[in-house]
């Protein structure tokens, strides 16, 4: 066999050995770097989970809000209800109005004739201190502590 045969039969059998993949310990690197990179993203995203949550839980308080102010603009009075009635949709003042987060919250609504405040408290995956208030004022309130990932809105 000629020299050069030899010579390039030997670089193909190294470059071949080059070329084989991954060390064990590179992929453990890798894999230690994603449950780094993993371990700083969850919280981030569990907190924008939640503000969605409690955004989308502002607008079915204004959705029910509005339902109210239609009652008053037909009677010129608010429907009566207890304290923190709970409200889940299809009642007789709510028929326009269904929650979009009623797995996440409990919507309650307290009236007279001449006011109103409608509540939503954080329930299931959200916190029970997640507590969001609209009264026909148009006050608007959050917890102060950010349990709902929002201080006002």
């Amino acid at each position: 066999m000629s020299s050069s045969f030899l010579l390039s039969k030997a670089v193909r059998q190294r470059h071949i050995a080059q070329v084989r993949g991954f060390s064990l310990v590179e992929l453990l690197v890798v894999l230690a770097m994603l449950g780094i990179l993993a371990r700083i993203a969850m919280p981030a995203y569990q907190r924008y989970v939640t503000q969605s949550r409690a955004q989308a839980a502002t607008a079915d308080l204004v959705g029910m809000a509005l339902a109210l102010e239609n009652t008053f603009q037909k009677t010129l009075s608010y429907p009566v209800y207890g304290t923190q009635t709970t409200i889940s949709g299809g009642d007789t003042n709510f028929t326009s109005w269904t929650p979009s987060q009623g797995s996440y919250f409990t919507y309650k609504v307290t009236s007279t004739s001449s006011t109103f405040t409608v509540t939503a408290v954080g329930t299931g995956a959200m916190s029970s201190s997640c507590i969001l208030t609209l009264t026909n004022a148009n006050v608007r309130s959050a917890p102060s502590d950010n349990a709902c990932g929002i201080t006002s809105w």
